[in-house]
């Protein structure tokens, strides 16, 4: 499958010409061009970019696409599913007018077409806050935008997760997501994957201090557990592409699930706090702190979320598993980087469990 590690354009080319072709029978002179395989696309996915052309009706069209396809090799999750991505994006956006997606248009599920499984989408134009170098040291939000349009991104950023969470998830068709056989609440079933990624990616490693904090989550989970909405799952500014400082599409829900909000708040105000505090330098200057971010996020929802502590120490504990991955593949690819138990995720995990425990 195409991969943006060197991407040669022409080895799928005739292919995904063809494929296209296919899925425009009313077509002629489908042609496609300009594919690229951004080097910088995420840890989870693999992004091939291309325009298509072709004539209908007497009419020509042009459009921009992105095609996603599972990652090879290495890969951060231990499992992947297109399909399932491709169906929450498109209910979310039947459901959700107010959640900015990607116009949707192909799920092929057919690996012999391209050698893996992909969806394709519009692209959609505007810009996302860099997470290398992180958007507090360096890049078009830090440089180019006035406090005032920092605090607009940030504001439109925390609303739309707000609407995400007001979908009615199974009027939505969205209890596709419950996982009943890993547990009986969203809490039990997001608790009991992440112990069994950590399990499947460790390899030889014992991660003891994980084993530990994994023990600490069960044994002081929330009890009662809040009601299930619909978690985007990797809820932060860096998955956003924006306009005017404004969300134009809400990208990359492979973590999607059901569970408390609190578990999506938390997580975006974690991103917050490790592009700044735990990477010793000052937030943006228009950003609101945390304490500001949470009220808004209560008035748009109308809920109060009272101690975030233990959704905190959650989403410190995912982030580090995640890189964990992360720091693997670099290892394997002769990047030097940090080892997989001391790097900038576990020292964060470190200062909230000290904060929490």
């Amino acid at each position: 499958m195409p991969s943006s590690q060197g991407f040669d354009p022409s080895s799928v080319h005739e292919r995904l010409r063809s494929w296209l072709a296919a899925q425009l029978p009313d077509a002629e002179n489908v042609e496609v061009s300009n594919l690229d395989a951004p080097s910088a696309t995420g840890h989870s996915s693999e992004t091939v970019l291309f325009d298509a052309s072709w004539t209908e009706a007497g009419s020509p069209h042009h459009e921009s696409l992105v095609l996603r396809t599972a990652p090879s090799g290495h890969t951060v999750f231990p499992t992947y599913d297109l399909a399932e991505q491709f169906d929450v994006m498109t209910r979310v956006a039947a459901a959700a007018p107010t959640v900015p997606l990607p116009p949707l248009r192909y799920h092929e599920s057919d690996p012999d077409v391209l050698g893996g499984e992909f969806i394709v989408m519009g692209r959609v134009d505007g810009q996302v806050p860099p997470d290398r170098m992180p958007y507090t040291m360096e890049g078009w939000l830090l440089e180019a935008s006035t406090p005032a349009e920092q605090r607009r991104l940030q504001d439109s950023a925390i609303d739309v997760l707000a609407d995400i969470h007001a979908i009615d998830w199974r009027g939505a068709g969205l209890d596709r997501l419950d996982r009943p056989e890993l547990g009986r609440t969203g809490l039990d079933q997001q608790l009991r994957f992440y112990e069994d990624f950590l399990e499947w990616g460790r390899g030889d490693h014992p991660h003891e201090r994980f084993v530990e904090v994994a023990r600490w989550l069960r044994e002081n989970r929330p009890d009662p557990e809040p009601e299930p909405v619909l978690n985007w799952g990797d809820a932060r500014i860096g998955n956003i592409i924006f306009r005017d400082h404004r969300p134009a599409a809400v990208l990359d829900w492979e973590m999607a699930t059901l569970g408390p909000r609190h578990v999506d708040v938390a997580w975006f105000c974690l991103f917050e706090r490790f592009f700044s505090v735990e990477l010793g330098v000052a937030n943006l200057p228009g950003f609101a702190p945390m304490d500001e971010v949470v009220a808004r996020y209560e008035a748009r929802s109308g809920t109060q979320l009272g101690d975030l502590g233990w959704y905190t120490a959650w989403g410190a504990y995912r982030y580090a598993v995640v890189m964990m991955r992360i720091c693997q593949a670099d290892a394997l690819a002769g990047i030097d980087g940090f080892p997989e138990d001391d790097n900038v995720a576990t020292v964060m995990l470190d200062h909230v469990m000290d904060e929490v425990g």
